[in-house]
């Protein structure tokens, strides 16, 4: 990416599915609680992943374009919809066992249980998944989609809540007024559960090394 200022955040629409399933498929191909999950299939069982989870999300979905190419996504919901029903699980089981097997299967159903147990209480705007290309990481995509994020938090003067098991993202969230509240050991990994009050702030500055 030459050029961030080209860069354009505009509505995801479902025709770019299947950009925005490869695109997250690699950006989290080395996550660790993908790679938990899936091992060395991560890649290709996060498209099966993706693919599914794409389907269900409701409320605010962003794509980056830079060049007419998708270089990023993000997403956010306002609980209680960010917790999948009981007729969603059930319609995800077979999908998971067709596509992953059933020790991926088995692994992916413990980490969800454990995000959705340590879901914040209250109303909030929940935030997650946000994925850049590889190729574009670094390069101000994920401030910019953060930026938005936050932008639509302050106009609703609404809390914030978001689950990373990057330990290297963490700093960069807290750049936007998050902080952790808890952290919980899920699939052998760490998540980190973090939280901006409701309220106006602005972004500290972006660090060289910043990873999104």
């Amino acid at each position: 990416m030459a050029n961030a200022h080209a860069l354009q955040i505009i509505d995801w629409q479902p025709e770019r599915t299947d950009a925005t399933v490869d695109m997250l498929s690699r950006a989290f191909g080395r996550n660790p609680i993908h790679r938990a999950a899936f091992g060395d299939r991560t890649i290709e069982c996060n498209r099966t992943f993706f693919r599914a989870g794409l389907s269900l999300f409701r409320g605010r979905r962003l794509a980056a374009l830079h060049g007419g190419q998708l270089v990023g996504f993000a997403h956010w919901v306002e609980a209680p919809w960010c917790q999948y029903s009981a007729g969603q699980r059930t319609s995800l089981l077979p999908i998971m066992l067709r596509g992953f097997g059933v020790r991926s299967t088995l692994r992916v159903g413990s980490w969800l249980s454990a995000w959705a147990r340590h879901d914040a209480h209250g109303p909030h705007s929940h935030f997650g998944p946000i994925g850049v290309d590889p190729d574009a990481q670094g390069h101000g995509v994920g401030r910019a989609l953060m930026e938005r994020y936050c932008a639509a938090l302050d106009a609703a003067s609404a809390p914030g809540y978001l689950e990373t098991d990057e330990p290297r993202n963490v700093t960069f969230y807290q750049r936007f007024g998050f902080q952790v509240v808890r952290e919980a050991q899920v699939i052998g990994t760490t998540t980190f559960f973090m939280v901006r009050a409701a309220g106006r702030r602005r972004p500290a500055a972006a660090a060289e090394s910043e990873v999104l």
